[in-house]
C-alpha cells in the first residue's frame, strides 16, 4: 500500500512548507475578501459548485505535500485528515459530482427550527471550512521536522511493560465494555438508539466503568504491540474488537468504530504485514456488506428493532440507496453547527473561553469550580439551550474556533491546533516499530481519540485522552522502570529487513 521510501531532501522539504504557507497565506486573504462581499440576498449557485471542486483540490494538495515530506500516504495524519474532510465538508464533496439528498443542508430545515440554509450561509461556510483545514494543514506541514536515521538499541523490556500492562488494565476493562455494548445493544433494541444518550437509559456520568471504557481500544492496540503480533494474541485481539463493534452496528452507532478499524489496518501495515491488494480488496467488499447493514440501522435506530418499518429496510437495501452515500452525508451534516453560528450570530457562548475551560477541565471539572469559573459541555449548551432540541446536535472543531474567535480568527486557532494535533499524532519514518514500540502505541491509542475533535467540542476528546490514553501510557513507563529493572536481551524483532524499510510513516 505504501510507495518505496525515498528520503527527502533538507531543501525539498524547504520549499514544500514555503510554498504550503504561500497557498495558505494566499487562500485566508481570499476567504476575508469573499466573506466581506458575500450578499445574503442572492444566489450563488455556480461560485458554490466551484468551492466544491476546491475541497477536491484542497485534498489532493494536501495528500501530495504530505507525501512529498513524509514519502507515507496511508499514515495517522491522512487517516486523521479524511475524517476532518468527511465530517466538515462531506457534502460539498459529494454536490461536487452531483450527488444530492432530500435532506441535505440547503434542502431541509437545521435542527427543525432554523430554517435552510441559503446559497450566502452555504459559500461561507464552505469558504470557512476550506480555510481552516488550510490553516490546520500548514500547522502539520510546521510541525514537521525531518530526522536523520537514528539507531536504537530497544530491548524486550519496553514490550513487556506494554503487553502486561495492558493485559492487566485490559483484564479489567475489557469485560466492562463489552458487557455495556451488550447492554446497550438490549437497550436499543428496545427503545432505539436514541434512548442511549435521551433517556433513564443514557450513561453520561462520569462513573468509574465509563472512565475504565476510554482505555479500551488503547488496551488492544498495546496487546498487539506488546506483543511483537504473535499470532495467538492477534487472533484474540481481533475476536474481541469484532465482538465489540458487531455489538455497536446492532444497536445502530453510527461508525464510530471506523476510525478504529482504519487505525487497525494502518498498524497491522506498518507493524506486522504489508497489506496486499488483492487481501485489500477483499476486505473492502466485505467492508461494503457492513456498510449496507449500517443504513439499515441508521434507519431505524430512531424508534428500535421491535418497531421495524420493512418499506424503509427495503428501500434502505436497495442498490440505488448507497451506504457510502448517505453515511457521507450523514457525517457531512457536521457543518450545521458552523452555518448556524455564522448566520445567526457566533457570539453566543456565555462563558469563558471553551479552549480554557478544555485545559482546565481535562483533569478533573472540579478545577474549573474551585476558580468559580461557570462551566456546562458545549454540546450540551448548543443542543438543549441554544437550538432547544431533546437531542444531540454535536459540534465540530470548526465551529468550536468559531465560537471563539469568530469569523477571522478561527482560522489562526485550527492553526495551532493542527501544530498539536499532528506533534502528538506523528512518528519519525525512518524508525521502525521495534525500535520506538512505546512512541507507536502511544500514537495510536491518542489518534483513536484526537479524531473525534473532528465533530466534537475539545474538552469532551482532552478529557477522553487524560484517562484513555495518558493514564496508561504513564503505567507502562512505571512498569517498565520499576517492574521490569533487569535488562533483558536485545530485542531485534521478527520483521524482515525488507519491512523495517518500508516503515514509511512521519516524524
Amino acid at each position: 500500500m505504501e510507495n518505496s521510501l525515498v528520503p527527502t531532501t533538507k531543501q525539498s522539504n524547504s520549499s514544500i512548507v514555503l510554498f504550503t504557507l504561500f497557498f495558505t497565506i494566499f487562500g485566508y486573504v481570499a476567504y476575508l475578501l469573499l466573506y466581506s462581499i458575500v450578499n445574503p440576498n442572492k444566489e450563488y449557485s455556480i461560485p458554490i459548485f466551484l468551492m466544491n471542486w476546491l475541497g477536491i483540490v484542497l485534498g489532493i494538495f494536501i495528500l501530495v505535500t504530505w507525501y512529498k515530506l513524509t514519502r507515507t500516504i496511508l499514515s495517522p495524519y491522512t487517516i486523521f485528515m479524511l475524517f476532518f474532510f468527511l465530517f466538515n465538508y462531506g457534502q460539498c464533496l459529494l454536490w461536487a459530482f452531483g450527488i444530492h439528498d432530500s435532506f441535505e443542508i440547503g434542502q431541509a430545515p437545521m435542527y427543525r427550527n432554523f430554517g435552510v440554509a441559503n446559497d450566502a450561509d452555504i459559500l461561507k461556510a464552505q469558504a470557512l471550512t476550506l480555510i481552516c483545514i488550510l490553516m490546520f494543514h500548514l500547522g502539520s506541514v510546521l510541525c514537521y521536522k525531518p530526522r536523520k536515521k537514528i539507531i536504537y538499541e530497544e530491548t524486550s523490556k519496553t514490550f513487556n511493560a506494554i503487553f502486561y500492562t495492558c493485559l492487566v488494565v485490559g483484564f479489567f476493562v475489557i469485560p466492562i465494555t463489552l458487557y455495556y455494548a451488550y447492554y446497550d445493544f438490549k437497550i436499543a433494541s428496545v427503545h432505539g438508539y436514541g434512548a442511549l444518550y435521551y433517556s433513564e437509559f443514557a450513561r453520561t456520568d462520569a462513573t468509574i466503568p465509563n472512565i475504565l471504557q476510554k482505555a479500551f481500544f488503547p488496551c488492544l492496540v498495546g496487546l498487539l504491540i506488546g506483543s511483537n503480533y504473535k499470532k495467538r494474541v492477534r487472533v484474540t485481539v481481533y475476536t474481541i474488537f469484532t465482538i465489540y463493534f458487531t455489538l455497536n452496528l446492532l444497536s445502530g452507532d453510527r461508525g464510530s468504530w471506523v476510525y478504529k478499524i482504519l487505525i487497525l489496518i494502518w498498524l497491522s501495515n506498518t507493524c506486522y504485514k504489508r497489506i496486499k491488494m488483492k487481501t485489500l480488496m477483499k476486505y473492502s467488499l466485505i467492508g461494503i456488506g457492513i456498510l449496507y447493514i449500517t443504513n439499515i440501522l441508521v434507519s431505524i435506530r430512531s424508534f428500535g428493532l421491535s418497531n421495524i418499518d420493512t418499506e424503509v429496510i427495503k428501500e434502505r437495501a436497495s442498490a440505488q440507496s448507497s451506504p457510502f452515500i448517505s453515511s457521507i452525508f450523514e457525517m457531512g451534516s457536521s457543518m450545521q453547527p458552523t452555518i448556524i453560528l455564522q448566520k445567526y450570530g457566533w457570539d453566543v457562548w456565555p462563558y469563558v473561553s471553551t479552549y480554557l475551560q478544555a485545559l482546565l477541565g481535562m483533569v478533573t471539572n472540579k478545577i474549573l469550580y474551585l476558580f468559580n469559573i461557570p462551566f456546562e459541555l458545549l454540546s450540551s449548551w448548543f443542543s438543549q439551550e441554544y437550538l432547544g432540541i431533546s437531542w444531540g446536535a454535536g459540534f465540530s472543531i470548526i465551529a468550536e474556533a468559531l465560537l471563539n474567535g469568530g469569523p477571522f480568527l478561527a482560522p489562526l486557532f485550527i492553526l495551532i491546533q493542527g501544530y498539536i494535533v499532528t506533534s502528538l499524532i506523528s512518528i519519525n519514518y525512518k524508525v521502525s516499530y521495534t525500535e520506538k514500540p512505546l512512541r507507536f502505541f502511544f500514537v495510536a491509542a491518542t489518534l483513536s481519540i484526537f479524531i473525534n475533535i473532528t465533530r466534537n467540542e475539545l474538552h469532551l476528546v482532552l478529557k477522553d485522552w487524560i484517562y484513555g490514553v495518558l493514564v496508561l501510557y504513564f503505567l507502562i513507563i512505571l512498569m517498565e522502570n520499576f517492574i521490569f529493572t533487569k535488562e533483558p536481551k536485545k530485542l531485534r524483532g521478527n520483521l524482515s529487513k525488507g519491512h523495517l524499510r518500508g516503515v514509511e510513516i512521519e516524524k
